[in-house]
């Protein structure tokens, strides 16, 4: 028991010792007016700043700054509060927090730094001059760095005002609802048990948590992380009137069959809504770029006419523009071109009858020619009439509505430049009817009409010598096919298949083997 106690005492000793060093490093690493009170004690003890203190109290953050951790607070006089609305509790929180940091961040050293406040807001803390700002706002010189018993005060001239995030803008906005309950409601929030800390049990025996909640939400996953403020984006957001008619405009295009159709059409539209409303870094000037490019990936050429009559909000992490309409074009937005590479085999192939192989069109007369520079050959595998060597392309993501469907096929001259000879294939169809049914294998005849299944497709003639865009067929599909990945794909039906018809007794004259770039859907607007 003594050698337990003896040891007890010498821990008190070494922790008293660590302690005294700690506070004489905190002491003694910048210059300024000392105090053995703490940060909230101090700040009340000081007249000129009785508002921010009132302040303080509303946010309840007097217990936070009494408390041993160590903070940074830079903190307002009361002239440049006077403006404030002390009753709205929710913008006074948020303006304290955005006051105070962890950590002692002083003044010796500073050229620039960023500062992370407890808001969740970065804050620029520079030098100016023979004097120092921190978000903009100047610090009185002769009451900065006053080092007190839980970190450190500034005294400023002015305040920081909390500006919302995208994200929070959206959900503050007046007249946003229609976009906020859409995006709002994607959001999930879960208890992470792994992260959290058990801090004691309930009266009922039951562990108390120290909690850590996740927050997730897929379509910020794919559009952008509004809600973070370490990247930049600029955000295209529609009020209730611009998101009604932009709606009631493209919900026609996902229709969806089955019980639940209905509602898996509100989502697919609601989500093609807001897919291309956010780009990367701040556009102040959107007249002065040729293009810009969505966080999804869509092109917008001369984007000017996007932002027109729009009203631009500076915020914490970009821009926002509000706007009555959404004026997004058709085919550069929501219902662009479908286009499937003939050598991506992401959503699967069938083929029959047929070796497969993807050849590059580097070194040859068509290089700049080759989409992706990269094709497919359908190199047959016997030598019958009976048996032609086929190759079927899934298409997922056709929207309930017309196409003009294309097969683009690279010549055989690609490979052998005297080798001139052109293709003869044959189309068929598969998808969806308007009763639901699946249809397989419907044939395209010869004036490119898609007709019923079991029937021989119409034969069509490829250009010898150069790449040929053939016509297929146009086609309404009665319902969308929306594959959100490639998991998905046993689900696709949309597909189309390209088969050869060069007979043995014609190789003279055509190319049973056949080389495909890609197939692709153009909208009929």
């Amino acid at each position: 028991m003594k050698i337990k106690h003896l040891f007890s005492i010498i821990a008190l000793i070494i922790t008293f010792t660590s302690c005294n060093e700690k506070w004489d490093e905190h002491y003694n690493e910048v210059k300024g007016e000392r105090s053995d009170l703490n940060l909230y004690q101090y700040i009340k003890s000081k007249p000129d700043l009785s508002i921010f203190t009132q302040m303080i109290e509303i946010a309840g953050y007097d217990s936070i700054l009494s408390k041993s951790q160590t903070y940074t607070v830079w903190a307002p006089v009361n002239s440049s509060l006077q403006s404030l609305n002390l009753a709205d509790t929710l913008a006074i929180t948020e303006i304290v927090k955005n006051h105070i940091s962890r950590f002692s961040n002083s003044t010796s050293g500073i050229n620039t730094k960023t500062i992370y406040m407890l808001a969740k807001k970065f804050v620029t803390f520079k030098q100016n001059g023979d004097g120092f700002l921190i978000g903009g706002k100047p610090l009185l010189i002769d009451r900065s760095n006053i080092a007190v018993s839980n970190g450190l005060l500034h005294t400023i001239e002015g305040y920081i005002p909390y500006l919302s995030n995208i994200w929070e803008f959206i959900g503050k906005g007046e007249d946003l609802d229609s976009i906020k309950n859409y995006l709002y409601s994607q959001s999930k929030y879960e208890f992470d048990v792994n992260a959290s800390v058990e801090i004691g049990t309930n009266d009922h025996g039951q562990s108390i948590y120290d909690s850590v909640i996740t927050f997730t939400n897929e379509v910020l996953n794919e559009i952008g992380q509004l809600h973070l403020e370490d990247s930049t984006y600029t955000a295209i957001v529609p009020t209730n009137t611009a998101w009604i008619k932009a709606y009631n405009q493209i919900k026609n295009g996902y229709k969806t069959f089955g019980p639940d159709g209905s509602e898996k059409q509100r989502l697919n539209a609601q989500l093609a809504l807001v897919k291309n409303l956010v780009f990367r870094n701040v556009i102040n000037d959107p007249m002065a770029f040729d293009s810009i490019i969505s966080t999804t990936g869509s092109v917008f050429r001369n984007p000017g006419y996007l932002f027109e009559q729009a009203t631009k909000n500076q915020l914490s992490n970009g821009l926002v523009y509000t706007t009555d309409s959404i004026r997004f074009k058709a085919a550069e937005s929501w219902q662009q071109p479908i286009k499937i590479e003939g050598e991506n085999s992401d959503y699967g192939r069938n083929y029959k009858y047929a070796n497969l192989y993807v050849r590059s069109s580097l070194g040859s007369i068509f290089k700049a020619n080759v989409s992706d520079s990269k094709y497919l050959v359908v190199e047959p595998t016997t030598a019958s009439n009976t048996t032609q060597n086929e190759v079927t392309f899934p298409i997922p993501n056709t929207l309930s509505g017309k196409y003009n469907v294309y097969c683009v096929f690279v010549p055989s001259n690609i490979a052998t430049e005297t080798n001139t000879k052109p293709y003869k294939v044959s189309f068929y169809l598969s998808y969806l009817n308007s009763t639901g049914v699946a249809i397989v294998d419907a044939a395209v005849d010869s004036k490119n009409t898609v007709t019923l299944p079991n029937r021989l497709g119409a034969t069509f003639t490829s250009k010898g010598s150069e790449i040929t865009k053939m016509y297929v067929t146009q086609f309404t599909f009665p319902y969308c096919n929306i594959i959100k990945d490639k998991s998905e794909s046993a689900n696709i039906t949309m597909k189309l298949k390209v088969k050869n018809e060069v007979k043995i007794t014609e190789t003279a004259l055509f190319n049973r083997t056949f080389r495909v770039d890609y197939i692709i859907l153009e909208p009929v607007q």
